[in-house]
Parts: C-alpha cells; sequence; structure tokens
C-alpha cells in the first residue's frame, strides 16, 4: 500500500528533531487519521525510506520507536502491520480464566445487558480525561466457561463513540475491544488496572446469581490507545471461584489495600 499523495512521512530539514522521530510521528498521525486500520500492513521499509529521503537505517528506527509503543506489529519477511487487529487468544487482558493444571485459558462469553448513554460523574470522567458529562454506558454478563458469571460495566466518552448507542442489538458476544479497534480505529495498546476484594454491591450479586454480601473481587481498567489517549474505563465485579486468573504481564496492576 502507498503513501496517499501529499502524506507523505516527509522530513522537514529545519526541524531539530532526530529523523527517525520525525518519521515515526508522521506515520503516527498517519494510522491516527485513519489512512492504515487497524491490522493493515504500511509501506515496506524501503518505500519508506524513498518516499521520505532518509535512510533506510532511520526508517528501521522509527518503525522500531512504533512497534516498542504498541502502534504496529513487525514480522520478518512479512512486513509492519498496524496493531489492533481482531483480538487473538493472547490479547485477551482482562478475563483470563485457566482451567486447573492447564495453561489453556477458559473460553468467555459476553452478553449485554444494556446500551446507554448517562450523564452521571464518577471516577470515569477522571480517567477518561474529559470536562463533558455525557458518556456511553455498556453493561454485560461474562461467563467464564458457562461455569460462573462476572458483571462487567464499560465507559466510553459519548462524543467519540455515539454511534455505538445505535449498535446495542448487535453487540452480544462482541469484546468491545475489538469493536473499538475494527470500527473506530481506537486500538487499546495500553491499560492500567486496580483491584480491590470486599463485598460486592447487591445490585451486581443479583445479576450473577450469587449470595448477598458476597465477597469478590472489583477491577477497574483504564483502557488508551495512541499516545495514551484514554478510550475506556471499566469496572468488572468477579466472584469466588476455584479457577486461577492470570494476570498478564502486558497489564500494569496495581492492588488496593
Amino acid at each position: 500500500m502507498a503513501i496517499p499523495k501529499g502524506k507523505k512521512p516527509a522530513v522537514s530539514s529545519a526541524s531539530t528533531e532526530p529523523k527517525h522521530k520525525l518519521i515515526a510521528d508522521r506515520l503516527l498521525k498517519e494510522i491516527e487519521s485513519g489512512t492504515w486500520t487497524p491490522g493493515a500492513q504500511i509501506p515496506s521499509e524501503e518505500q519508506l525510506a524513498n518516499e521520505s529521503g532518509a535512510s533506510l537505517g532511520t526508517v528501521r528506527r522509527a518503525l522500531r520507536t512504533l512497534a516498542e509503543m504498541g502502534v504496529v506489529e513487525r514480522h520478518h519477511g512479512r512486513g509492519t502491520f498496524v496493531s489492533g487487529a481482531r483480538a487473538q487468544e493472547r490479547h485477551l487482558r482482562h478475563f483470563r480464566f485457566v482451567g486447573e493444571g492447564s495453561t489453556k485459558l477458559l473460553p468467555v462469553f459476553f452478553r449485554i445487558l444494556d446500551v446507554e448513554e448517562t450523564d452521571e460523574s464518577g471516577p470515569w470522567q477522571i480517567a477518561l480525561k474529559t470536562e463533558a458529562n455525557s458518556f456511553i454506558r455498556i453493561s454485560r454478563i461474562v461467563s467464564v466457561n458457562n461455569e460462573f458469571d462476572i458483571f462487567s460495566e464499560v465507559y466510553l466518552p459519548k462524543e467519540r463513540f455515539a454511534s455505538i448507542l445505535q449498535m446495542s442489538d448487535g453487540l452480544d458476544g462482541v469484546s468491545i475491544r475489538d469493536l473499538l479497534a475494527e470500527r473506530f480505529n481506537a486500538p487499546t495498546l495500553k491499560t492500567r488496572q486496580f483491584m480491590r476484594c470486599g463485598p460486592l454491591p447487591p445490585r451486581v450479586t443479583r445479576l450473577i446469581g450469587v449470595n448477598p454480601g458476597q465477597f469478590g473481587m472489583m477491577l477497574t481498567v483504564s483502557g488508551m490507545s495512541y499516545r495514551e489517549a484514554p478510550i475506556t474505563w471499566q469496572r468488572v465485579f468477579i466472584p469466588p471461584s476455584d479457577r486461577d486468573l492470570e494476570l498478564s504481564c502486558l497489564m500494569q496492576i496495581d492492588v488496593v489495600g
């Protein structure tokens, strides 16, 4: 795929920034604008070098920078691809339960309870770094291997993802992370999570079928996309089970005492 005319990662001779940083920033801007969507292959190193007027080594350093940021994935012999294509099992970040004596992840199934607009204030407003007071709240049940249920609430800034409100009938079984990457060019490249143990709220125990006052885990997840821009805030309520929850090295975990 060639770089669109007028959108080459040109390097300004007047800039004091290193050439590889300028090229990386220009490519990132093109990805952010949707020139290359998640999963798409970007031009070859040779083509980028030719069109930017930079050396092959400089282009490779720029691509390494983007790979370290999680923006692209480089595959030897195949090329460089924009991150955020449909998640494979290794990318499942928040519901990584494993079978007894196994490292294989248990299957999870998503069922949407509600998709609604809300003007309620809360920690999601701070996490999403917005002064707006209009959000989309997606409430869902996550079944783990049909053994036990988890309740999850995902908050999104309405100004960017408003059209999701018209998709409520088609979200069952859909990964919100994949949806944002594929439909809105907003892959989740980084997360920060906080974990707390305590009694689950009554509204949650009713929905997932556990006794009132049951203790469990409460996981709060902030998701970020390109340039660490916040795109999601999620609250997950997990009841006790005999299944291990794998804490992926892809996540930053803060355990709150």
